[in-house]
């Protein structure tokens, strides 16, 4: 059973070297200048947990930022302001319960939403895995793409641009895995980070037709 510093410093350690450490789940290669030391794979469960917690950090930041603000404009009501008044007294309360709201959900729901995008990721990844080369260890590779792909959270604490920056990241992770882990070219990495894509344009076409046929 890992520790919690194992756990933590293979989930960074996927952001130092994320081609190295895919490559060292495959070959059980040493990272170079590690003095051999192996990293063994996050399950979901470790992964999901380290994340969970940088998304609380996020969550209770995002309450931080918005009281701060709330307090600046209630500093900055006077008779100068008449009309910051009257939009703090009719909509800023409401619009403070739905952000407060908002970032509790996201608390809330994070391993669950995660644990979806995680395994439909993963059933898109097996597939091609099983095309690309039928006798390597598709579950295992998919989940480990998968499952260290969620490190990314880390820069999702970032004010502000967080979000933006751990969405790329994100996919950059799988990128890194589906080249050193699964062996995919470039080409076929590309592909497979833009088969939900089209999947989804293919079904918003379909939806569209049906529509368009039922309707005509």
């Amino acid at each position: 059973m890992k520790t919690l510093v194992e756990i933590f410093e293979t989930y960074l350690m996927v952001l130092v070297h994320p081609f190295r450490i895919h490559d060292q789940f495959r070959h059980q290669l040493p990272i170079p200048n590690h003095e051999g030391h192996l990293y063994r794979p996050l399950t979901l469960a470790e992964s999901l947990g380290v994340s969970w917690v940088f998304a609380v950090i996020r969550g209770l930041a995002r309450i931080i930022v918005l009281n701060f603000f709330l307090g600046s404009l209630l500093k900055l009501q006077s008779e100068n302001f008449p009309f910051l008044q009257e939009f703090i007294k009719t909509s800023g309360a409401s619009s403070y319960y739905f952000f407060l709201f908002s970032a509790a959900l996201d608390i809330i729901f994070f391993p669950v939403s995660s644990i979806v995008v995680t395994e439909v990721w993963a059933w898109i990844i097996k597939r091609y895995s099983g095309w690309l080369n039928p006798g390597l260890p598709h579950e295992e590779i998919s989940d480990q793409i998968t499952t260290h792909a969620l490190a990314s959270n880390v820069f999702s604490i970032i004010p502000f641009i967080g979000d933006l920056v751990q969405g790329f990241l994100y996919y950059f992770l799988l990128y890194a895995g589906l080249r050193s882990n699964l062996g995919a070219s470039r080409s076929l990495a590309w592909v497979i980070l833009l088969t939900p894509t089209l999947l989804f344009l293919m079904f918003i076409s379909t939806v569209f037709f049906m529509v368009f046929y039922l309707v005509s």
